[in-house]
């Protein structure tokens, strides 16, 4: 009899960079796909099976919400050892400031605390950021999201998040939500890697720049000031899911067993360029 493969996790499954992260984590675990939409992810399920890859679980719903996230890592662990997650689900900056809130936040906290139930030794989280992250502005609304699991942590953020938001730009509190947001992700990384290093486990995050998945895409076609960055990406191209897929299959490998608790930017240089980073 045949041991079993390792068991991976992808949530938001169903984006571009969730596929991605599945078809090339799928190569060596088996998978646990997670994301909103039952209807998407079970047509996902069956497209990824087709390919040849062994679908064990999937788990559809709001990983914000008291259960969902534990739900995916016990199916994980029912299934053999879990070896690598692939948190890519989250919303961008054109969503509702609270909303924003509860999906990069919320939800990936609910995550890391369903993993410390019991860490496996080997197992290797990814956190997805944004270079958003490294341009954000620091201010007093970290102390509120370091308790992001309290129950009035959304309401209590927002005066913060208005004295953030740009007064001339229409997107109010939701900029200043996902960049703050994209930001505790970093730090939340960098906070908890050295119990987890203890535990045997490693944690890092990956702050993409302009990625051509169709929600990246719809974010710029909606923003004429975005839609200028593309024109400033020094290595001159868009980002693809695979650049992302690609890191997180690199990260969570045996060729990177003492690498944790740091972001990789993965934005053809466009961070650097727009601080006006120079020698």
């Amino acid at each position: 009899m045949t041991d079993r493969r390792p068991i991976a996790i992808v949530t938001g499954a169903y984006g571009g960079m969730g596929r991605a992260c599945a078809r090339q984590l799928g190569r060596r675990a088996d998978l646990v796909l997670c994301d909103l939409d039952r209807g998407r992810l079970e047509e996902l399920a069956g497209n990824l099976r087709a390919e040849g890859y062994n679908v064990v679980s999937t788990v559809a719903g709001d990983l914000s919400q008291p259960g969902l996230a534990q739900q995916a890592v016990d199916a994980a662990r029912a299934a053999g050892s879990l070896q690598a997650v692939a948190h890519t689900a989250g919303v961008m900056a054109g969503g509702a400031w609270d909303v924003i809130l509860r999906a990069n936040v919320v939800a990936t906290e609910r995550l890391l605390v369903a993993l410390e139930s019991a860490l496996e030794p080997g197992l290797a989280v990814v956190l997805i950021a944004s270079m958003a992250a490294h341009l954000a502005r620091r201010s007093e609304v970290d102390s509120v999201l370091d308790a992001p699991l309290d129950e009035q942590m959304v309401e209590r953020v927002k005066p913060y998040l208005d004295a953030l938001a740009n007064p001339g730009h229409s997107s109010g509190a939701s900029l200043p939500a996902y960049e703050q947001s994209k930001r505790w992700i970093v730090r939340v990384c960098e906070a908890r890697a050295p119990a987890w290093a203890r535990a045997g486990v490693r944690i890092v995050s990956i702050s993409p720049g302009l990625i051509s998945t169709p929600m990246g895409r719809s974010e710029i076609d909606g923003n004429p000031g975005a839609a200028v960055l593309v024109d400033q990406i020094p290595l001159g191209r868009w980002g693809t899911a695979l650049d992302i897929a690609d890191a997180v299959d690199f990260l969570t490998s045996n060729r990177a067993t003492y690498i944790s608790g740091i972001d990789l930017r993965v934005d053809g240089a466009l961070t650097p360029a727009m601080r006006g980073v120079g020698l």
